[in-house]
């Protein structure tokens, strides 16, 4: 079964079973993702990494590290996360900005690969791991498009003379092109930067093409051309691997794309109104418990579960369980007929959904279930209001 069209049944099956609101992955959607991304890029040595920060759900970061998928940390707390799920620290790349000491020994110390993004971050790394390897965050834009993250390519020469001084290896550049990005020109563009700054590397050993890979939330919108990147990417390689004269690995970061159409988050019906021209479909969750637009930024579908009729004209508001006055999880919806007790089921919520919801407005999270093999696994439970307090303590 395939949670972005459940059945009717099942998906009140799993509400009696496990509650409501309720996030559900569909297992096998994540795997025909993984595999249809890897067979884009047809080059090798290539290392594909799961980026975790968009969803660490144990599950599905076993089964990706199963398909053969190493796992990308933005964090020290990514990293943590993949360590819980049992993927060795080998199979871990950090690529983060501002690390202090602790972080620093924290990846240091699990001896996980990193990334740095910016020159005194590297002579930080210096200090503490002379004679190691390490990458470089490369910055992509130029100062007409202000960016943060990165070095500059202007910078690699102070960074090789750091690392020269400790006996440092700089073995690679690391790109971002930017979260939920559509656009094969804006990626090409930013790997071509990268290429070129890898000039200046006599220890090149691999390029890191990031992740950011973007989904399309909205009806019409075209998706990320995978099979034409792939191959642009693929060819760019080859022919940086013929210069050097041995091959480079390429490192790929997907996270978004692999896990965001696989999930939906099922909510419950609690009351319905109209006026002035509208309906507004109160439900038991809140924009705490989800990434949605005044929150974050995408966009979700949102469809009733067991249609009683056909949509209405009436625009429809789906609004959360607080009076936080923002607390809409769609708007201007076409949905048909609805009564308290109807299932809805948010779509495309399996990337940062559950990661980005939090305890604002102070209603529990929900629960997450995976199904895999027609079975249903409950993977994190739900969370009480003494959840809210755990972390306070009496002065």
């Amino acid at each position: 079964m395939s949670v972005r069209e459940p059945t009717a049944d099942r998906a009140a099956l799993l509400v009696e079973k496990h509650g409501s609101p309720l996030y559900v992955y569909d297992a096998e959607r994540v795997r025909a993702a993984y595999r249809d991304f890897t067979a884009a890029f047809p080059y090798s040595p290539v290392d594909f990494h799961y980026a975790i920060v968009c969803n660490k759900n144990r599950h599905l970061v076993r089964l990706l590290y199963a398909m053969g998928a190493g796992i990308h940390a933005n964090t020290p707390g990514d990293a943590f996360a993949a360590l819980n799920a049992g993927v060795p620290a080998h199979r871990i790349l950090y690529s983060g900005t501002n690390l202090d000491a602790a972080d620093l020994d924290f990846l240091i110390g699990h001896r996980i690969r990193l990334n740095l993004d910016s020159v005194d971050q590297l002579r930080d790394f210096a200090q503490r791991s002379p004679g190691g390897a390490v990458g470089l965050r490369l910055l992509v834009d130029d100062p007409s498009r202000p960016n943060r993250i990165g070095v500059d390519p202007e910078e690699l020469p102070e960074a090789l003379a750091i690392a020269r001084a400790a006996g440092v290896r700089l073995i690679g550049l690391h790109i971002y092109a930017g979260t939920n990005n559509r656009s094969l020109a804006r990626f090409l563009a930013c790997f071509d930067r990268m290429l070129a700054a890898s000039e200046l590397l006599p220890d090149l050993e691999e390029l890191d093409a990031g992740g950011g890979f973007g989904v399309p939330y909205r009806e019409g919108q075209e998706p990320l051309d995978l099979p034409t990147l792939g191959r642009e990417v693929a060819r760019r390689m080859e022919e940086l691997s013929a210069r050097r004269g041995r091959r480079i690995r390429l490192i790929i970061e997907p996270g978004r794309v692999l896990v965001a159409e696989a999930g939906s988050l099922l909510v419950k019906v609690i009351s319905v109104k109209e006026r002035g021209g509208r309906r507004y479909v109160g439900v038991d969750t809140t924009v705490g418990n989800v990434v949605v637009e005044s929150v974050y930024y995408p966009h979700h579908r949102v469809e009733a579960v067991e249609p009683q009729g056909s949509v209405l004209e009436i625009p429809t508001d789906v609004c959360g369980n607080t009076t936080h006055s923002r607390d809409f999880l769609a708007r201007n919806c076409q949905l048909p007929p609805l009564a308290p007790g109807d299932l809805l089921a948010l779509r495309d919520v399996g990337a940062y959904g559950y990661a980005m919801s939090s305890h604002f407005l102070n209603r529990p999270r929900p629960a997450e279930v995976v199904i895999d093999q027609g079975q249903d696994f409950l993977t994190t439970r739900r969370e009480t209001f003494a959840d809210l307090l755990a972390t306070q303590v009496d002065a």
